[in-house]
């Protein structure tokens, strides 16, 4: 029981997480399936649209699933000393109301999908799956920041219910038109021109709205730059910035040229490039997945705006971040840790010992990652011996299970299974098997005799993988800006390893002809993230 409320927090955040995700699907191949499939007809792929409705109905029982466990999961944490609330006074907060509508909508959608199936020329079913799937995606603005706030609550809510339903129809599209492709083999991509015009309308959409939801959360550049909330925006805008960028590419090989009314272009583009456009398509739409996942963690920190005092200053940043140091190469003994701090006490202030102890691990576990992105990038060039790189990953896991999270088996303080209790372990314990798994799956790769194995995907998987943790990281510390500085640094890390994994991910699934310029990427974005680790710091 005691595990169980320990990690209702990540388990409210991860439910959230795929509540939103569940919504934007649901939307996004809902608009797919009635309006971008309707416009070409004869050049859909086959069974195209039965693919599109069978994800809308997908996405909206994810999100009834998912409220569901929300609600479950607030029930058990509003338990105290075995004494539950009611289960009636639960569901009729303003918490458990927004929850039920949810579910019922989603129920809703999904009765539209089959509906629909059964007589796919009915405009009322039709209308009814649209409006189903959008009120569905607004619903989402129910469990944001603006039901919290006092002034401008209504403007506020219809803000963010229009950003619901932008981000919905953009990323739930993507999703949609990179499964359908997946799931096709048909040579050609005029299937997917129509996108580009409800594309645009959501990417406009979510810019003005994002930009709204912005101004009344974060409000100042100072919050911006001196909060976890801020920090998370603007890694935010940032993901976002790349999806746009990867969207004028397809959209450029989809109508030939860069057109902001691309109904109206006649020019066909190459379909040669049919395998391009794809592939990149599938690392546009689970990067816009990894988007709402980052969104989820936002929602879950209180907004910059209310912050106040516990801003980082500009000055505190550039001292903490910008100014160079040596990387700490030798740490206390384990005697001198548990002598200078309870260890037990994860809400005990943090001493000088500790924060030495973390910046060793951080910064030692840095050196072995930049020499392995330096061996990674001599492998390309030819050397042949270096492709032996991933056996350091082995070393690796072996000192951080060493250095991490020292107040368990190192020093005895905290038994095994009650050092599981705090979520961020359980999240260090996750990235140190991911980093295990990692290094035997690479070195059996690259040592082996079939280079077209499966295992080639584990290193891009895992990368990725540990990036998405990275950005939705949770720390138990007291003292905010200390909070603050280890969500910079490990936000910074979570974008380079996403880019070290879809690179690599790029690298495999392209054509020959087109694998060189991430084939270049992947090995230096390793070594940068292992320099990230070296000149981490804690305050």
């Amino acid at each position: 029981m005691l595990l169980w409320r320990v990690v209702i927090p990540l388990m409210l955040l991860w439910l959230r997480a795929a509540g939103l995700v569940g919504h934007a699907v649901a939307l996004g191949s809902a608009v797919f399936a009635l309006v971008v499939l309707h416009r070409e007809p004869a050049q859909r792929p086959a069974r195209a649209l039965e693919h599109a409705l069978a994800l809308t109905g997908i996405g909206a029982l994810v999100v009834v699933l998912a409220q569901a466990g929300l609600l479950a999961a607030l029930a058990e944490a509003l338990t105290v000393d075995d004494a539950r609330w009611p289960l009636s006074a639960l569901l009729g907060s303003t918490v458990g109301t927004a929850g039920l509508a949810r579910i019922t909508v989603g129920l809703v959608t999904v009765a539209a999908v089959i509906a629909l199936c059964q007589a796919p020329a009915s405009r009322v079913r039709r209308a009814l799956l649209l409006g189903s799937s959008v009120l569905l995606a607004a619903t989402g603005a129910l469990a944001s920041h603006a039901m919290g706030r006092m002034d401008g609550q209504a403007s506020l809510l219809v803000v963010t219910a229009l950003h619901q339903v932008a981000v919905g129809v953009w990323v739930g599209g993507l999703v949609c038109a990179a499964i359908i492709a997946l799931r096709t083999d048909s040579v050609g991509n005029a299937w997917l021109r129509p996108f580009s015009t409800v594309a645009l309308a959501a990417v406009a959409g979510i810019a003005c709205t994002g930009l709204g939801l912005s101004l009344a959360y974060v409000g100042t550049a100072g919050a911006a730059i001196g909060t976890s909330y801020g920090a998370m925006v603007l890694t935010k805008i940032v993901l976002f910035a790349a999806l746009v960028a990867m969207g004028a590419l397809n959209h450029r090989a989809l109508h030939g040229r860069l057109t902001l009314a691309p109904w109206r272009a006649p020019r066909a583009a190459d379909d040669g490039g049919s395998l391009l456009v794809r592939r990149r398509l599938e690392v546009e739409a689970a990067l816009a997945v990894v988007t709402i996942l980052l969104a989820a963690s936002i929602g879950s920190a209180p907004p910059a705006a209310d912050a106040g005092f516990q801003r980082a200053t500009w000055s505190e940043i550039r001292a903490v971040v910008f100014t160079p140091k040596w990387p700490r190469l030798s740490s206390p003994t384990l005697t001198e840790l548990a002598a200078a701090s309870d260890l037990s006490d994860p809400n005990a202030p943090r001493t000088a010992e500790i924060t030495a102890w973390s910046e060793f691990g951080h910064n030692v576990a840095g050196l072995f990652v930049v020499a392995m992105g330096i061996l990674a990038t001599l492998e390309r060039l030819g050397v042949r011996w270096a492709r032996h790189w991933p056996l350091l990953i082995t070393v690796l896991a072996g000192f951080v299970a060493f250095s991490v999270d020292p107040e368990g088996w190192q020093t005895g303080t905290v038994g095994f299974w009650e050092h599981l209790l705090s979520p961020e372990v359980v999240q260090h314990r996750i990235l140190l098997i991911l980093t295990a798994l990692f290094g035997f799956a690479e070195w059996r790769v690259r040592n082996g005799r079939h280079p077209d194995s499966r295992w080639n995907y584990v290193f891009p998987l895992v990368a990725i993988s540990s990036g998405i943790l990275l950005l939705a990281h949770a720390h138990e510390l007291s003292d905010s800006k200390s909070a603050f500085f280890m969500e910079l640094s490990h936000l910074a890390m979570g974008l380079v390893s996403l880019l070290v994994g879809w690179s690599r991910w790029l690298e495999l699934r392209l054509p020959s002809a087109a694998r060189g310029l991430p084939g270049r990427i992947w090995a230096p974005a390793l070594a940068v993230f292992g320099l990230l680790l070296v000149l981490y710091r804690e305050v």
